[in-house]
This record gives structure tokens, C-alpha cells and sequence, in this order.
């Protein structure tokens, strides 16, 4: 391994952009040893959000959260982003003073359309898939910079859930000071990620809802696109008898690994299970984002007391996503947590909160470059380890 300057593109659930980020990647110590990740340090050198464009987000919302496609809006829709992508590179760029010279290379999640990790049968043949858009190619020739994506499919290929893939970046960045950790990440879907004291991922699993139901019921009720740390959720109560009534759902009681998405808690589950109630009870619109907010937390924790029966427990909870500066679902954690618990943010150890994804995707693309694997297989549930990504050259 040597150092590289490598761009981190990733846009999440939220569909609100695409957040950039440019770091300097440098091994440090003895080179990689099989089986373990690497010992890397990074410097953030830039980093920006590139926001779509309301019609186009609009367009992109509705479409994934109905589930359904025409074959031409995917094929556009593909192309589309590759290039939405690479703008977010030149942008990139140029807010930050970087040169195209100065970038070895890429990483690029893309936009995740549909996941699928457990095998169904299609046409009489069996089989599981995620798909993520934003073609590599359109990125890699527009911007004349290699470019590595496509990350999840090599562990589903495998066996594997395909996620949560930052347990790797979670080895790597909180494994080395043998303290038993969570990190735990708030976006659109909250995915926990528990690193034990010898550095290792122990496990890794999406814990349920994270922002994006709080952040639906503030859409259509406080015409606002979140609850700002919290303020409406702190106006509120929590309805013990329907939050109790939601913790019933059947992907709470799987054991790791397990990966969910949109597709279980997106819009249709938003109208199908959350609408109903808001509009037969009469329950107040305050208590509804607090019910949620308490929803989350109460998710997140349960998960963890399963995951983690018999094991020692965790002496910190670093947070981070948009759901880390929520005051009180923060708040809510601390009450719900099983245990004593420190609640620290990423900000604490020099991680920007926000484009921790896009340095998740930088790190992968740079062990990718090397030939490294990076999916982590008793977080995600593969059968061994993997390379994940394809390398696409300008």
C-alpha cells in the first residue's frame, strides 16, 4: 500500500445530494496483514453536498418509494446520476482547491435503489441482489479519474446482506484502541456497528428506522423536512401503547445479521401503519414526531440488547448521522441504553459526522485499489472474505 488522495460520493435514503468528500489515505505501520483491516489514517482535505435538484429529488423519492420502474427511467436514471455524480466531483474540486491532478482515485456508492439480500425465486430461479445507480463509467470519463463503485454485490454474491458496510470502516477507525465500542449511525435507516476490545467488528446490523419516519411526520404536519435537535419531539409525549404496538413488527425480533431499508420503512409502511393510527386516534401532531423519535431509540437499543446477549458490554456509543444531533432522541438512547453507557459523537475523535459515509466509500475504494478484502463476513454474514467494488479506469 502507499498513501492516495481518494474522493468519497455517497448519496443515502434522505435523497437530499450527494455528499463529496476528498481525503488523504496513508498506511501507517507494517503493511496489511490477511484477515484483519489495515491500519490507515486519512486527513480530510475537502468535502461538499451537491443537492439535486427538487424535481429531479422528487422524482427519485416517489419512484423508488413506489418500488416501481419502467426499464427506461432505470437505464436514464442510471446514466442520470453518473453524471448528477460526477458534477459533485467538479464541485468538489473547485470549492476545495484541488486539482484533477491531485485525485488518484474514486469511491463512489452510487444511489441504492432496491435491496434485496435474501434470496427469492425469480422466474423459477433463486436468487438475491441490491442494486446501487450512478454509472461508474459516466463518472470515470467525465472526470478523467478512476473510479471505483458497485461495492455491496460482491458479498451478496457470497451469501452476504451487502451492509452494513461500514463495520470495515469502524474496524479501522475505532478497532486500535481496544475499548469495547457502538458506533451507531442515525440517517434515513440506523445501523449499529459493535467493535470489541481485540479491534474487531463483532457485529454489525440495520437496527430499524432511523430520521426517515420522524422526518415524514414532520413533512406533513409541521410542513418542515426534520425536526431541528429535536425541538418538536421535546414538545411532546410518547404513546406507550402504540410505540409498544410498532416494537411488535417481525424484523425486531430477527437476530443479526440483517439489513432493512425504504422498502420495509419507507412511504408505504408511513401510509399503511402510521397514517392509520395518526387519523383514528386523534392523538396530537407533537406526540406523533415524539412517538417516533422514541420509536427509533427504542429500536436501536432493543437491537443491541439481542445482538449482544452474553456478550460484555460496550463502555461507549459514539454517534453519528443526522440523528446524533436530534437532542431528544439522543436523550431517549440514554434512557432506553440497557446500561451505563458514554454518548460521544465522531466529531470527539476528528471524524466529520457528516461525510462519514464518504469516507467509508473512500476507504473502500482505496482497499480495493490494493487487492484488499473489505466486507467484514460475521457482520454481514458472508461466507469469506471479499474485494468488493469494480474498478472502472478513465
Amino acid at each position: 500500500m502507499k498513501p492516495l488522495t481518494v474522493i468519497g460520493l455517497n448519496s443515502g435514503t434522505s435523497m437530499d445530494g450527494i455528499d463529496a468528500a476528498a481525503f488523504r489515505i496513508e498506511p501507517v505501520g507494517e503493511d496489511h496483514v490477511n484477515g484483519s483491516a489495515p491500519a490507515l489514517k486519512f486527513t480530510m482535505l475537502a468535502s461538499t453536498l451537491h443537492e439535486f435538484d427538487s424535481v429531479f429529488r422528487d422524482g427519485l423519492m416517489k419512484l423508488v418509494g413506489s418500488g416501481n420502474a419502467t426499464l427506461e427511467e432505470i437505464c436514464l436514471m442510471n446514466s442520470s446520476l453518473g453524471e448528477l455524480f460526477a458534477d459533485a466531483v467538479e464541485h468538489l474540486l473547485k470549492d476545495g482547491g484541488l486539482k484533477k491532478e491531485d485525485i488518484d482515485l474514486i469511491g463512489s456508492h452510487g444511489q441504492t435503489i432496491w435491496h434485496c439480500p435474501t434470496a427469492k425465486s425469480l422466474w423459477g430461479e433463486s436468487s438475491a441482489g441490491t442494486l446501487q445507480l450512478g454509472e461508474p463509467s459516466v463518472i470515470a470519463l467525465r472526470t478523467g479519474i478512476p473510479v471505483v463503485a458497485d461495492f455491496r454485490t460482491a458479498d451478496v454474491a457470497v451469501g452476504g446482506q451487502g451492509a452494513p458496510l461500514v463495520s470495515y470502516a469502524d474496524e479501522v477507525l475505532f478497532g486500535r484502541e481496544h475499548k469495547a465500542t457502538g458506533v451507531l449511525n442515525i440517517g434515513g435507516i440506523a445501523n449499529l456497528t459493535v467493535v470489541n476490545k481485540e479491534g474487531k467488528a463483532e457485529v454489525a446490523f440495520d437496527t430499524g428506522p432511523g430520521n426517515m419516519l420522524m422526518d415524514r411526520a414532520c413533512q406533513l404536519y409541521f410542513k418542515c423536512e426534520f425536526d431541528q435537535e429535536g425541538a418538536i419531539s421535546k414538545r411532546g409525549k410518547v404513546d406507550e401503547k402504540w410505540l409498544n404496538q410498532l416494537m411488535s413488527h417481525e424484523y425486531f425480533a430477527k437476530m443479526p445479521p440483517k439489513t432493512t431499508g425504504r422498502e420495509l420503512f419507507g412511504f408505504k409502511f408511513y401510509d399503511a401503519t402510521i397514517a392509520p393510527h395518526v387519523e383514528s386516534s386523534g392523538i396530537a401532531k407533537e406526540d406523533v414526531v415524539k412517538t417516533l423519535t422514541a420509536f427509533t431509540a427504542k429500536s436501536i437499543t432493543e437491537g443491541y440488547r439481542l445482538a449482544t446477549v452474553g456478550n460484555a458490554p460496550i463502555e461507549r456509543l459514539v454517534l453519528g448521522g443526522g440523528g446524533a444531533f436530534n437532542e431528544d432522541l439522543v436523550q431517549l438512547l440514554q434512557q432506553y441504553w440497557p446500561h451505563k453507557v458514554d454518548i460521544v459523537k465522531h466529531e470527539d475523535f476528528g471524524i466529520s459526522t457528516k461525510y462519514k459515509e464518504a469516507l467509508l466509500f473512500a476507504l473502500l475504494g482505496y482497499t480495493n485499489y490494493f487487492g484488499i478484502s473489505n466486507n467484514v463476513p460475521k457482520c454481514t454474514g458472508a461466507s469469506r472474505p471479499v474485494c468488493m467494488g469494480k474498478l472502472v479506469r478513465a
